[in-house]
């Protein structure tokens, strides 16, 4: 515990391991760098122990003397994807604390375009250092080994690197948060995210196996019945998932007028389903089977046989907005509009008979922030007054008292208050609500008449964006043009 750096300094901390999913991974070995150009390796795992024999650390040695260190507040921690090396310690019985900096999540904050944050991109971008390719030890593809096979001269160099630029990766992109006005949303909405969904992918989801099953063998005859209707309408046996034999069925047996040069995809089946019963059956089928192969199927087999749980990643990096993605597997888009995606979704369900799952949703939050933002009277009223924003749309845009507004007005108002806000213009509006163009240009200019702080709202964010060449949310987030 020589290492002090209460008086502001900051220890990069990085891991190597045996994978990449950090929920089964061993550790490999531990480095540590708190000086420009300097790093340690601590090696845990490596294939030549027998010519190091005055090495005699083992892993429950190593974590035992690093732990109050990992485990303090006053001793400052960055690194380079350090959700991951917390996910490995968290593990390993060690709660990692005192997380300060996070270069990738910096540079997805300052650059939210990009589609790689890779450490030895930044190193380049940064102090113009070409890093060792991970590749050059491990090789790719199916030849690929663990990084415990290679020899620890080789492996040390390589780690020691790691925790080496990401410390000084920070040290240039600290100054440039600042100069760009991003402190807030990367130190009080980032940074304090990580411990968070730390927990959150440590503890993991139940997911019942049974109820999979048994749905599995439902949808899969579901399907096979599906087959033969299918075959039944085109008077001949073909390959359903193969494009190019959909499509001589359907343009050459059937003489359906192509669309989109013979295609085939949803948007096409969609409007030939009104002139044939085969377009439908396929797209039923095609929902059947992507439930079947991308859900009912796939879930069982991201069960951690330790845990007996799910343990999805959430991504802090993917999506430009800000928001979080979730992968292997994504939770976020199984589908809730069509009953079977109901279904598959019943499988998420509290582990124990007596628990059970809390679900909390903002009440119409980006409405809220439009009101903010624009400060249009009648809305902020209508919030204040905790009001059906809805219902009161529909009254002042159809001229008719709150309590006379019909269902199918108060469902038009909803699709043009949250349309507008995501910029859709009378065309998107026609085909949402299925009513002609003119109706729909006269129902956008009701609207912006009723509510005129909108509309001012809309077109100042736009000069705004054109001045200064990115907007921001209310948290300071940016997005460049």
């Amino acid at each position: 515990s020589s290492i002090k750096t209460k008086n502001n300094k900051i220890i990069s901390v990085d891991i190597e391991t045996t994978e990449i999913n950090p929920i089964v991974a061993d550790i490999v070995g531990i480095s540590i760098s708190f000086k420009p150009n300097e790093g340690f390796y601590i090696p845990i795992l490596f294939p030549d122990k027998e010519s190091y024999p005055d090495y005699n650390l083992d892993l429950v040695t190593v974590l035992e003397i690093l732990k109050d260190i990992l485990e303090s507040e006053d001793y400052r921690k960055c690194g380079q994807n350090i959700k991951y090396d917390s996910l490995i310690f968290k593990r390993h019985g060690i709660n990692l604390a005192g997380i300060a900096f996070d270069s990738m999540i910096a540079e997805h904050i300052l650059h939210p375009e990009k589609n790689s944050y890779k450490l030895d991109n930044l190193s380049i971008e940064y102090i113009g250092y070409e890093m060792q390719p991970i590749e050059s030890l491990i090789g790719s593809g199916k030849d690929q080994i663990s990084m415990s096979e290679i020899p620890l001269k080789d492996v040390a160099f390589y780690a020691a690197e790691d925790a080496d630029i990401a410390l000084q990766i920070y040290n240039n992109q600290i100054p440039l948060l600042k100069k760009n006005s991003l402190e807030k949303p990367y130190f009080d909405i980032e940074l304090p995210l990580i411990p968070v969904l730390v927990k959150m992918e440590d503890d993991g989801v139940f997911v019942d196996k049974e109820f999979l099953s048994k749905l599995s063998t439902t949808i899969d005859s579901k399907i096979d019945i599906l087959i033969d209707e299918i075959y039944k309408i085109a008077d001949k046996e073909f390959n359903i998932n193969s494009p190019k034999q959909l499509s001589e069925v359907l343009f050459d047996d059937l003489k359906l007028k192509p669309i989109k040069k013979r295609s085939t995809s949803i948007e096409v089946l969609e409007v030939l389903k009104f002139v044939h019963p085969l377009p439908e059956k396929i797209l039923e089928y095609r929902h059947l089977a992507k439930l079947s192969s991308t859900y009912i199927k796939a879930l069982p087999t991201h069960i951690n046989s330790r845990t007996g749980r799910v343990h999805s990643s959430f991504n802090q990096t993917i999506a430009s907005t800000g928001r979080l993605s979730s992968t292997k597997p994504n939770f976020q888009n199984i589908p809730i509009r069509t009953e079977l995606g109901r279904e598959v979704r019943k499988a998420i369900k509290a582990q124990e008979d007596d628990w059970v799952i809390f679900s909390a949703d903002y009440s119409q939050i980006e409405l809220r922030v439009m009101a903010h933002y624009s400060q249009e009277p009648e809305l902020l009223d209508a919030f204040n007054n905790d009001q059906d924003i809805h219902a009161r749309t529909a009254a002042l845009v159809y001229g008719v008292k709150e309590e006379d507004v019909t269902s199918d007005q108060r469902r038009s108002a909803k699709v043009v208050n949250f349309g507008i806000m995501y910029g859709a213009g009378p065309f998107r509006m026609s085909k949402e609500l299925g009513i002609s163009m003119k109706e729909a240009k006269l129902l956008v200019e009701t609207y912006f008449k009723t509510y005129p702080g909108i509309q001012e709202y809309i077109q100042k964010t736009i000069q705004d964006a054109h001045v200064r060449g990115y907007v921001h949310t209310i948290g300071g987030r940016k997005r460049y043009a």
